[in-house]
């Protein structure tokens, strides 16, 4: 009986959640894109260069299709679409636009991209929420703001419900704003493979401050340091001891540890956590004579207490960066970082197309189910096979 009663009320709210986000999805288009009758067309037409082959297209098309991704969010969305797809010639596709978009970007514009990390719960989706209406609407009126969710997936159906959107409803209206849902697909570092990419995409589409928003799996979303020119921490009052602030992993690559929800009964709560994180700070090690040490602020994502002072820190470290060449210095390193990793996603999807390696996985995954093989060993002579059919 119990158990029926907790099946009928999860499927009451997976039905709830689909039915939000679908409202805001339709009020969202129809009230930040202007709809015409040809909009569709219109932007189905402006990746039509990108159907024929690499030689033959051209820089006045690439020009075109940045120009459309800058007017149109529709264009700009169907770029993402292309980019996150896994088949081949949406994959090949989407290199084209890349390579081509990054090698005629205005150098001198570029974007300023923030990453928002942190646990389950903290608020992440809240404080963008709160912050992105802040800096539109009373900061900078003319600044344009993407905001790109990483939205876990399901380990078994890989499907994604992307309901981040509906914590975001007000920025999601906000005609200069952009807020992209995108699935992780089972990357547990708090990005997907392709969320350099996307971002990359935005950037190109013209917009000057992109927030980028983690899976929320904690100490293991280091890796959005590759994507982001700095990094928030979002921590919960009392969210964990002292021990916390010591540890390694996101600790270590962020810029600035915010402590949300710093209002009502949970202010003083919140006052204590800053302190600790304040005192572990002195055992982290200084990446910048400028910026020894992260700043611990407090912030409430529901009163707006402390989004300033959020903001001013921000800019500082912008300011900081920009000026003595750390930020140049850190995408440069990022593009490394990233070459190197389409490289071995690209050698996977290799090995795995190889029918005779494919079997001979098969035979070794049998001879570790029985036993008669251990792990390391398997994998040497899997790698023996592979470094054979290279030399071929």
């Amino acid at each position: 009986m119990i158990s029926t009663l907790h099946n009928s009320i999860c499927t009451l709210r997976w039905r709830n959640a689909t039915r939000i986000y679908r409202r805001v999805l339709s009020s969202s288009s129809t009230s930040t894109i202007e709809m015409t009758a040809n909009t569709k067309t219109l932007a189905e037409a402006i990746l039509a260069p990108l159907e024929s082959t690499p030689s033959s297209t051209s820089t006045t098309d690439t020009k075109q299709i940045t120009k459309a991704m800058m007017k149109q969010r529709q264009a700009l969305s169907k770029a993402i679409t292309l980019i996150e797809s896994h088949s081949i010639k949406h994959m090949q596709q989407g290199d084209l636009l890349l390579n081509h978009v990054i090698q005629h970007q205005d150098a001198s514009r570029k974007a300023f991209r923030v990453g928002i990390a942190g646990a389950p719960g903290a608020g992440k989706s809240s404080l963008i929420e709160s912050l992105g209406k802040y800096i539109l609407n009373e900061y900078d009126l003319e600044l344009k703001m993407a905001v790109v969710c990483i939205d876990p997936s399901s380990s078994q159906t890989g499907g994604s419900i992307l309901g981040d959107k509906t914590r975001m409803m007000e920025l999601s209206h906000h005609p200069r704003a952009f807020v992209r849902p995108s699935p992780s697909k089972g990357v547990l570092g708090g990005l997907s493979s392709y969320s350099n990419d996307v971002v990359s995409l935005c950037e190109a589409a013209g917009y000057d401050f992109i927030i980028v928003e983690t899976v929320g799996l904690g100490q293991s979303e280091v890796d959005i340091s590759q994507v982001v020119d700095m990094t928030i921490l979002v921590v919960s009052p009392a969210g964990g001891d002292g021990l916390q602030g010591v540890k390694k992993g996101i600790l270590e690559v962020a810029d600035i540890i915010l402590v949300n929800k710093a209002d009502g009964h949970l202010l003083q709560a919140a006052k204590m956590t800053k302190n600790e994180y304040k005192g572990a700070t002195c055992y982290f090690r200084s990446r910048m004579d400028e910026w020894p040490v992260p700043p611990v602020l407090l912030a409430s994502a529901e009163t707006g207490d402390g989004l300033k002072e959020l903001w001013q820190e921000i800019s500082k470290y912008k300011s900081i960066v920009l000026k003595n060449g750390f930020f140049q210095k850190k995408r440069t390193s990022q593009s490394r970082y990233w070459m190197w990793s389409h490289m071995q996603e690209l050698l996977t999807r290799k090995i795995h197309s190889d029918e005779k390696i494919r079997e001979t996985a098969t035979d070794l995954e049998k001879a570790l189910e029985e036993g008669a093989l251990a792990p390391r060993a398997a994998a040497t002579d899997l790698f023996n096979l592979i470094s054979r059919s290279f030399k071929q």
